[in-house]
């Protein structure tokens, strides 16, 4: 493969250009031709020019456009209007085809029956590009046609074409109107082309995770039942002024997805604290907020590009976020493209979004750095380049912010990790280790609330209640060490056997030596029969001093529009007749 590029200045000199580029492929034999306009506001004359000349002196060759935030262009970003980049594939079975689709009023089904149209076409393919007006289009429902109508052999890549308040946002095809409803996708495929996707992310987590308690689209109305954007004000004392995508490009959310991450910034607040988000946050996901440092996204591209080395790339199709533009100030961004352009020659632009399958999924990403690394033939082994020169400073000396980071996240980590033991402890009894009475009351009280009004069924609620027959004379014949011995092994039994039944049983210390087990689902008949299995498990223990013990059970259902308490003192009355009949058996409440 073989890239030529070049900003368009004016008509004479495009078709200077672009006449060298045919020659090229005319004196090598060079197979198929893609052609690449980028347009950053360019006069509309000047890219009708240049189509015209495309069409008139290479007119087997096929070619796309799409309206930009910036162009990357030698490797960097560029305030360049119009930029044109032409690859060259030099496999004879190499091939491009590129085609358009239109999605009119949001409607993306008529995508889905054209790819199914395309079944036996795509036999081919091993890459689509694909550039749309992300805007204008319903990317989630685009990504799932995209990812369940194109085979799953073929790597697929992509960006939005930007638009602002001076243009709309447009893509193109050869021979057709620009259009702002669409899709434009390059089928690439050949016997000896091959592709590998990767992106770059580069922020990294910060503090506590945060749920996403109400959302509705794109606006995010709560974070943990709070305004959502009191998480930026609180924590970062970002203000609602007109600063505030700036400022919340330097902290963007994290959605943990699989194993990946994908970022969400926010765009504008509203005065009810919600935060006007670049894509839909589902309610119920959960949330990061992340850092952007430079030297730590430097570090990943670096990673990045060390691992796309050994791919030996001939071509690299960039796809670079325009909120990674704007982090960075505008061409300062080439820090990051400019390692890659070292590997390999890059095309792209600045996007209003990025899409990508990754390991086998579709995604849409924003503020990601996304490239596709293609090749005709095999691997050329290449000495990788120095790109050290990218990076601020030396790559084994992890940034202040870093280091400043790490310490936030792990403080918060062995702090979430500690309410969560305090919050064990507080409803655990220590020498059982079953939960202890308030907890175990808690939880019939809250199961007999739910499922009063009519408790049968899968509604029905049943507690059996275990006391130790005669415990007083093993504390007081073979000591207290020998007791709480007995408490333990009780308990175990129970907690296993209740375990077991996958009903999801609770059982609880109610005090001294007796227990209680909350038995959603199970009817009385049914928890009498468990009962009995759990007093054979418990005969059968062995210990060392005392020899065995036993114990008595009473099990009771509630009854329709029984509160708790009545229905524990029933279970209380079943185990005072267990007890009354010569212990050691299973009452159950009348």
């Amino acid at each position: 493969m073989r890239q030529f590029q070049i900003c368009y200045e004016s008509p004479e000199q495009f078709r200077e250009t672009a006449a060298s580029w045919q020659a090229w492929r005319m004196e090598h034999g060079a197979g198929a031709a893609l052609v690449h306009l980028f347009s950053d506001g360019a006069d509309s004359g000047d890219v009708e020019q240049a189509r015209a000349a495309i069409e008139e002196i290479m007119p087997d060759a096929a070619y796309m456009g799409a309206s930009a935030s910036g162009n990357l262009v030698d490797g960097n970003v560029t305030t360049e209007k119009l930029a044109v980049t032409c690859t060259v594939f030099e496999s004879a079975d190499s091939f491009v085809r590129t085609r358009l689709f239109s999605v009119e009023n949001r409607d993306a089904a008529p995508l889905r029956e054209a790819l199914r149209a395309m079944r036996d076409e795509l036999a081919d393919v091993k890459a689509i590009e694909v550039v749309m007006t992300i805007d204008t289009i319903p990317i989630r429902e685009v990504c799932a046609i995209l990812q369940e109508e194109i085979p799953e052999h073929i790597a697929v890549w992509g960006g939005g074409a930007f638009g602002d308040n001076n243009f709309t946002a447009f893509v193109f095809e050869k021979g057709g109107a620009l259009n702002t409803n669409g899709i434009v996708m390059s089928f690439i495929g050949g016997e000896n082309f091959h592709v590998m996707n990767s992106y770059v992310v580069g922020w990294k987590p910060l503090g506590a995770p945060l749920k996403v308690t109400r959302a509705e689209g794109k606006v995010l109305y709560e974070l943990d039942g709070a305004p959502a954007f009191e998480t930026y004000r609180h924590y970062l004392k970002i203000p609602n002024d007109e600063n505030l995508f700036y400022n919340a490009l330097e902290f963007p959310f994290a959605v943990n997805h699989q194993d990946r991450v994908l970022l969400r910034h926010a765009l504008s607040c509203g005065e009810d604290g919600s935060l006007v988000m670049s894509t839909d946050i589902p309610e119920g996901s959960v949330l990061h907020v992340t850092y952007g440092d430079p030297e730590t996204i430097l570090q990943s591209v670096q990673q990045c590009v060390e691992k796309i080395r050994d791919f030996a790339p001939e071509v690299i199709s960039v796809f670079d976020c325009f909120g990674r533009k704007t982090f960075w100030g505008g061409t300062e961004g080439s820090r990051e493209t400019r390692p890659l352009h070292k590997i390999a020659p890059i095309y792209g632009f600045c996007t209003a979004g990025e899409l990508i399958r990754w390991k086998g999924v579709m995604e849409h990403h924003n503020l990601s750095l996304l490239m596709a690394c293609m090749r005709e033939g095999g691997p050329v082994e290449r000495e990788l380049p120095d790109i050290t020169q990218e990076i601020a400073q030396n790559e084994s000396t992890m940034p202040m912010v870093s280091r400043l980071a790490n310490f936030i996240n792990t403080a918060t980590a062995e702090l979430v990790e500690a309410n969560r033991a305090l919050s064990v402890m507080a409803v655990t009894d220590l020498l059982t280790q079953l939960y202890n009475r308030g907890e175990i009351q808690r939880r019939i009280s809250e199961r007999v609330h739910d499922k009063r009004a009519n408790p049968h069924g899968e509604d029905a609620t049943s507690v059996i209640m275990i006391d130790l027959d005669d415990f007083k004379h093993i504390n007081d014949n073979f000591g207290h060490q020998e007791g709480d011995n007995v408490l333990i092994s009780v308990s175990g039994v129970i907690r296993r056997m209740s375990e077991a039944l996958n009903i999801g049983a609770s059982s609880g210390r109610w005090g001294g030596e007796e227990f209680m087990i909350l038995l959603p689902g199970m009817h009385q008949e049914e928890a009498a029969a468990f009962a009995e299995q759990l007093r054979k498990g418990i005969e059968e223990l062995t210990f060392a001093a005392c020899g065995g013990e036993t114990a008595s059970f009473g099990v009771a259902q509630a009854m329709p529009h029984e509160a708790a308490d009545p229905l524990i003192v029933r279970a209380d009355w079943a185990l005072y007749k267990a007890k009354r009949a010569g212990k050691n058996r299973v009452c159950e409440a009348d």
